[in-house]
């Protein structure tokens, strides 16, 4: 018995090593550029993310480019609302908020049309990829298999006393 939770152990515990999500910094430089470090949170660089600048009322692309080696560009900030996005890969997406300029953002004229409400894409919807739900699903599988090898031991052992009677 001990014996196999040993092999389960090893089995899953590759899971949990290479686990690892994409941090997006925002430093203002205070002279009206910004630095943008982008990083895995176990130390990796992110170095060919794509980085995107995202106008927030037009979804026009303000900015594109990859990191490059050192994972950190010096970005002019921009007069319209707009949120940063970090691609580093399937799965690999951070966004946040842009930094205000001291100017402060241009107001824009914002035309409202009404649209049919649409179903949300089964595709575009993201599954949660926490640590904490990556844990939770793979605990379950693990007391959902020790449930079958306990019940497996325990008719064997029945079958072997009906078989002595």
């Amino acid at each position: 018995m001990k014996n196999l939770f040993k092999i389960i152990f090893l089995i899953c515990s590759p899971i949990f090593v290479y686990s690892h999500s994409l941090v997006l910094n925002i430093i203002d430089n205070e002279d009206e550029t910004m630095t943008v470090i982008g990083g895995f949170n176990t130390g990796e660089s992110a170095q060919g993310a794509l980085l995107k600048l995202e106008a927030l009322n037009s979804k026009k692309i303000l900015f594109e480019k990859r990191l490059p080696d050192e994972s950190e560009l010096t970005i002019k900030i921009p007069n319209i609302p707009y949120q940063i996005i970090l691609e580093g890969g399937p799965g690999h997406t951070v966004s946040k908020a842009g930094i205000e300029p001291p100017s402060g953002f241009i107001k824009e004229e914002v035309k409202t049309e009404q649209k049919k409400k649409e179903k949300p894409n089964r595709n575009a919807i993201n599954i949660s990829s926490s640590k904490a739900v990556t844990i939770s699903i793979v605990l379950a599988f693990i007391l959902l298999l020790a449930t079958i090898i306990v019940s497996i031991i325990n008719t064997n052992k029945l079958m072997q006393e009906l078989k002595r009677n």
